[in-house]
């Protein structure tokens, strides 16, 4: 998994296929409408809500797909467990390229604005959540290629 601020994004590119055409297609986030946005390699999923407690809900892990989430407005908590040390909660699916996944909590933090976090097949993960208070959040998902 790598956590970093925005503005270091590109210092990632090699690990991270098609990113340069997700992020012409992304711009600054802000003026995309909620919802599924194709790019050449890709696509984005702009989202907006409220976080859930962490304790709640599953983690979970993608094949096909290099999730790398910004986060525009607000913030999150994620946690992180290797992929390894989880235990099947519901089959993967092809269709959604999801398997969703049980586990320990230990390893979360706090994503802000102006971050962003990228998750490999490897990385059991569970987004859009908090420990405390609930946090507001915008931020835009970039689902591309595992090669």
């Amino acid at each position: 998994m790598i956590v970093d601020s925005i503005e270091h994004v590109r210092d990632y590119a090699a690990l991270l296929p098609c990113l340069e055409a997700g992020l012409a297609a992304m711009g600054d986030g802000r003026s995309l409408e909620v919802g599924r946005h194709e790019f050449e390699g890709g696509f984005l999923l702009v989202q907006e809500g409220t976080t859930m407690p962490l304790e709640e809900g599953t983690f979970e892990a993608h094949r096909k797909f290099i999730d790398v989430q910004f986060v525009i407005e607000g913030a999150e908590e994620i946690a992180w467990q290797e992929y390894g040390d989880l235990s099947c909660a519901i089959a993967y699916d092809e269709t959604t390229d999801k398997e969703r996944l049980d586990g320990s909590r230990a390893h979360h933090m706090l994503v802000s604005e102006g971050m962003f976090w990228a998750a490999f097949p490897r990385d059991g993960h569970k987004a859009i959540s908090h420990v405390d208070e609930p946090h507001r959040y915008r931020k835009v998902v970039m689902k591309l290629p595992v090669r």
